[in-house]
């Protein structure tokens, strides 16, 4: 039986997600949790961990391992904010050994297996990584609604923005308009998002690109808006020295067929999850290798 066991976990503001491995990186079982952004209440962050890591061990079948028998490498969301990432690292938790990082850090690290690389996240939000040498360069991450654009919740934003407009006839018409009232009028649509959150505006971004696949010229021009966003992060990671990128998230697979630029050079598919590259980078904080 092996002694040593390590434990990859990806903590989103979502759902945290676990990965246990045998010494030799061998796949043993996983796990889910709930959200796991301590932005959003530390403990309920590390609850998710802990839930995900037993789940893991259960579906691993290793009855005679504890959690204390784990070493954990953790990329978890909100870890970009130093006082997290301290708050974490202070975490008095059960485990054998606890290496955190950002989820964007574990990401890259699995999905290019430890070599450089980078990855951009348009889904609910927006950021990206670039590994050059070893170096992190950041990019966004900054949270909605101040740094969203080109995600899910920057693409309902400006629908909803528009939709309000053409309803008062001082903006240009938009199908989206009627697509948006069918269940609600617009004056309980703009009540309940004026103190919206990201998820809730993501809601409309497949409204967005239906829009725009029907011939909606605002529709159309949101989505060109962040396609052109999209190419512009990707230029500045090559200019980077970033030569090998992966595109994450609902929004960016929607977008990569509407680049105008060749990126084919550039975009790659992930070789791994980010539960590997958290596993990977815990070894190496263990190892040094």
């Amino acid at each position: 039986m092996h002694d040593d066991y390590y434990l990859g976990i990806d903590g989103g503001g979502t759902q945290c997600r676990a990965a246990i491995y045998s010494s030799d990186s061998i796949l043993l079982g996983s796990g889910i949790g709930g959200p796991a952004n301590p932005v959003n209440g530390l403990s309920l962050a590390q609850d998710a961990i802990l839930q995900a890591a037993t789940q893991a061990l259960d579906d691993a079948k290793l009855k005679h391992v504890a959690l204390s028998q784990l070493n954990v490498g953790a990329g978890i969301a909100g870890l970009h904010l130093p006082s997290m990432q301290l708050a974490m690292e202070l975490w008095q938790h059960p485990f054998k050994s606890f290496y955190c990082t950002t989820d964007l850090h574990a990401a890259v690290t699995g999905m290019h297996q430890g070599k450089d690389g980078g990855v951009i996240i348009l889904g609910t939000g927006f950021s990206a990584l670039g590994m050059v040498n070893g170096v992190q360069h950041s990019i966004g991450g900054y949270g909605f609604p101040i740094n969203a654009e080109g995600s899910g919740s920057w693409l309902g934003l400006q629908a909803v923005k528009a939709a309000l407009l053409a309803y008062d006839d001082i903006g240009p018409a938009t199908s989206m308009l009627k697509a948006m009232t069918q269940q609600e009028d617009i004056l309980s649509l703009a009540t309940r998002l004026n103190q919206g959150s990201s998820t809730e505006f993501a809601t409309f971004a497949p409204l967005v690109f239906e829009h725009a696949a029907q011939g909606d010229l605002l529709a159309k021009a949101i989505v060109e808006q962040a396609t052109e966003f999209l190419q512009r992060v990707i230029r500045k990671l090559n200019a980077m020295g970033v030569s090998d990128i992966v595109l994450v998230g609902s929004v960016a697979h929607r977008l990569q067929s509407r680049l105008k630029e060749n990126f084919s050079h550039s975009i790659v598919a992930g070789k791994a999850s980010a539960e590997f590259g958290a596993m990977l980078l815990a070894k190496t904080s263990l190892t040094g290798v």
